[in-house]
């Protein structure tokens, strides 16, 4: 039966369970409860009801003393009926003494009791008789004379039994008021457990819903939801079950988590073995076997030795232990034996699993192959110490063994020389047959520059088409070292100004060569590279495909030339840069413009010639802040002239340097400088020269465009000096072609350069371009350019460069 019980409860959710019980309890609760107070409620009202009749019946026995004594009983009628009509009396006796029945009236039937007391010998004043039948009472009371008198010699008479009295009493009263009683404590205890059960059919949804919730939580993470999370709620236990299973989950998902992370890792590029605290190999990952070749079951139970290349000597292994005796870890390169024998680079790291105890209980070796990184760090070493063209040593290894060169020579007394050689006319041949040809001639030089090479010497691309050649073990004596150097650099001349055979065409290239010797030399560097470079160019001078050494004279150059730098930087601090305007006019001497010219007036040298200082300046780099200083300072003085309706339509004309030009972020600095001034564009023209538009023809395309947008114009400075293509002038977006002086000032005496410039004034009117011409100087000139199309001037028959206040003079005038 138990077991029934049992499993028919264990099909039930635990709200039903809780609640049939709870029902259960409750009912029989409030049944035991209506038992217990129905018999409680009754045996009081027994216990009332037996009192009264008691009481009844001693009142009855007193009033029925003088009835007795006169034997009358009308005396006792009264009485009688007011015992009568109390509740429940349903008869009343009176006896005398002798058993003699004086009264009766009401129900006195004698079977209702199970005895009648008819003697009263045995009764007491006080005492009172009572026999109990099914459904009634029978109280009996003796009656004595009443009041008890004094005898005249003072003792008291005793009291005389006159007789006795009995009442009987109905129980249906009794029967009444505890079937009331029952009913009224079974509906009162039916009334607390129905507002007790529906008081715990709330507590127990109130609890049952959490724990529904928490068991449907347990039954979806059950089912692998692993950020399942149950809401906490109900009583403070339950929602404390709810935050205990919710922390239970939180830990579970870090481990699974964890046990991920440890999967994943354990399986990545890098190779993995795990060994006991001996060494001997317990697991390793699929990388492992990728990386060395030999299978898990191969590895497992051997030891990391199985991998050694005999290339670390012991001391090598001694160190890396005790690395992982004292620091728990050890990292570095070693070199290991694959299973086909090939012998590999790895970057390995081993980590020693410390127990609980404190004690070693794993070793975990992690390495990648090192062989594509080590040739990275060739190729690396070799793209920052190679020239990638030509695959020979670059500026920063050239230094780095011209520093060992001179080291050497000091310690072994010997010299060295440096030759520095140019490819003469390269640039030109690099504009016109492009840059593909350019750069099979400079592998091919560089060809035969190796072929020339003594042992021990070295060759190196400086940049461009330049090479350096570094010779070791000459003389220590400066005149024999330079019969040394002469006669390498005189070999190294022949065979450069040999043809050479480019797709299948030929090509003549000459160059040029300085040299410098050092013996014992103990300053700078690149003061070596100076003095070489100087004597290359002073070659150049000397009409190419020659070679010349550095001299003393060529030092005094070197010096002022560093004046000059130094002088050019402090002019650019200190602001001692002027502008200067040359006047641009029309035909009919309309000032349309300017050219802007940059003047150096240093404090003491006075008016420097920009033939010293601007190529200085382009060699250097300090060209770029220069010319950006140029171009705002002309935008703010086309701001100011904005101002007067005189000077507001001006054009000023800015010569833009090629390393200016080259900058990736020219346009912005010219964008940036018209918004900032809040000029018109239209009257801002920037000057090129054909060897900036011929660099980079696409870089330089773009450019223009680019600026063409914003309304900047175009003007080609110096065209017919150069070698422009006709197909790149046509992709350009130019808004004027100037003439060169050169072509100018031979008109009227040379005839060629006179129909140069009816050539170019020619094309310029084809391809829809202003012409202007610069450096006229005599009206015999303008006169021949006006009658050949050429409407705009510029030279000194109008005005010469002047300071800005001169040229506002002309502007009023």
């Amino acid at each position: 039966m138990n077991k029934m019980i049992a499993a028919f409860f264990q099909k039930l959710t635990f709200q039903r369970q809780l609640g049939i019980t709870v029902t259960l309890g409750i009912l029989l609760l409030a049944l035991l409860s209506s038992i217990v107070g129905s018999w409680q409620g009754n045996k009081r009202v027994r216990d009332d009801l037996i009192e009264q009749g008691r009481r009844i019946t001693e009142n009855l026995a007193r009033q029925s003393a003088l009835a007795l004594v006169f034997d009358s009983a009308d005396n006792a009628e009264e009485a009688v009926n007011a015992t009568l009509a109390f509740p429940g009396v349903v008869g009343v006796k009176i006896f005398h003494a002798d058993g003699r029945l004086l009264l009766s009236r009401g129900d006195n039937d004698p079977k209702r009791f199970l005895a009648q007391p008819e003697q009263t010998s045995g009764l007491q004043a006080a005492a009172v008789l009572d026999v109990e039948s099914a459904d009634a009472w029978l109280f009996a009371a003796p009656v004595y004379s009443q009041p008890f008198a004094e005898s005249p010699f003072g003792e008291a008479a005793p009291p005389e039994l006159l007789g006795r009295v009995s009442v009987a009493m109905s129980k249906a009263a009794m029967d009444r008021l505890t079937s009331d009683i029952f009913i009224t404590n079974l509906t009162t205890s039916l009334s607390f457990a129905l507002v007790f059960m529906l008081l715990i059919r709330f507590l127990s949804r109130n609890m049952a819903r959490p724990l529904n919730a928490l068991s449907d939580s347990m039954e979806r993470a059950q089912m692998g939801e692993s950020q399942v999370r149950a809401k906490p709620g109900g009583p403070k236990d339950i929602a404390a079950m709810a935050y205990a299973f919710n922390n239970m989950m939180s830990v579970q998902e870090e481990r699974e988590a964890a046990l991920r992370i440890a999967a994943i890792a354990f399986e990545t590029d890098e190779g993995m073995m795990v060994t006991d605290e001996n060494g001997v190999i317990i697991r390793v990952n699929q990388a492992f076997t990728r990386l060395t070749g030999y299978g898990a079951e191969e590895a497992l139970g051997n030891k990391p030795a199985m991998l050694k290349s005999d290339r670390q000597n012991d001391t090598f292994y001694r160190r890396m232990w005790e690395s992982l005796q004292h620091e728990n870890s050890w990292q570095g390169e070693i070199w290991n034996r694959r299973k086909n024998g090939e012998i590999y680079p790895e970057w390995l790291n081993i980590t020693a699993v410390i127990g609980k105890d404190g004690k070693v209980t794993n070793y975990v070796g992690t390495f990648i192959d090192f062989t594509e990184r080590k040739k990275a760090e060739n190729e690396i070493h070799h793209l920052a110490y190679y020239d990638t063209l030509c695959q020979l040593p670059n500026r920063r290894l050239l230094l780095d063994r011209l520093r060992q060169a001179v080291a050497t020579g000091a310690r072994n007394q010997s010299g060295g020389a440096l030759l520095f050689i140019d490819l003469d006319n390269f640039k030109t041949l690099n504009d016109t047959k492009g840059h593909g040809i350019g750069d099979l001639l400079l592998i091919e030089a560089a060809k035969r520059l190796q072929a020339c090479l003594r042992e021990g010497d070295t060759v190196a691309r400086f940049g461009g088409d330049e090479f350096v050649l570094l010779l070791e073990g000459l003389s220590n004596e400066s005149a024999q070292a330079a019969v040394q150097a002469r006669g390498v650099g005189e070999k190294v001349l022949e065979i450069l100004n040999r043809p050479y055979v480019l797709e299948g065409n030929e090509f003549h290239s000459s160059s040029s060569m300085g040299i410098t010797l050092f013996i014992n030399y103990r300053q700078e560097l690149d003061e070596l590279l100076k003095q070489a470079d100087t004597a290359m160019y002073e070659a150049k001078k000397s009409g190419r495909n020659t070679l010349r050494f550095f001299d003393p004279a060529m030092q005094e150059e070197l010096e002022v030339r560093a004046q000059l730098e130094g002088g050019l930087r402090e002019a650019l601090r200190k602001q001692q840069f002027r502008l200067y305007y040359q006047m641009q006019v029309d035909h009919s001497g309309r000032i349309l413009g300017a050219e802007v010219l940059l003047r150096w007036i240093h404090p003491e040298r006075g008016l420097i010639s920009p033939l010293q200082f601007i190529p200085l300046a382009e060699e250097t780099g300090l060209i770029i802040p220069i010319g950006q200083w140029v171009l705002e300072n002309a935008c703010l003085q086309l701001k100011s002239w904005e101002a007067d309706p005189h000077t507001r339509e001006l054009q000023l004309a800015v010569n833009v340097s090629g390393r200016q030009f080259r900058q990736p972020d020219f346009v912005a600095q010219v964008s940036e400088i018209l918004e900032r001034t809040a000029i018109d564009p239209l009257r801002l023209k920037l000057e090129l020269t054909e060897s900036i538009v011929l660099d980079d023809v696409d870089d330089t395309i773009a450019k223009m465009h680019a600026l063409r947008q914003l309304g900047v114009s175009f003007s080609m400075d110096d065209f017919g000096t150069g070698y422009s293509s006709l197909a790149y002038l046509t992709q350009l977006p130019l808004n004027q072609l100037k003439i060169d002086k050169s072509f100018v000032q031979h008109i009227g005496s040379k005839d060629s350069d006179a129909t140069i410039i009816q050539t170019i004034i020619g094309m310029a009117r084809n391809l829809g371009m202003e012409v202007i011409a610069e450096g006229v100087e005599t009206q015999e000139q303008r006169d021949f350019l006006e009658a050949n199309g050429c409407t705009l001037y510029q030279g000194y028959l109008f005005g010469k460069p002047v300071p800005l206040a001169e040229f506002d003079a002309l502007l009023a005038n």
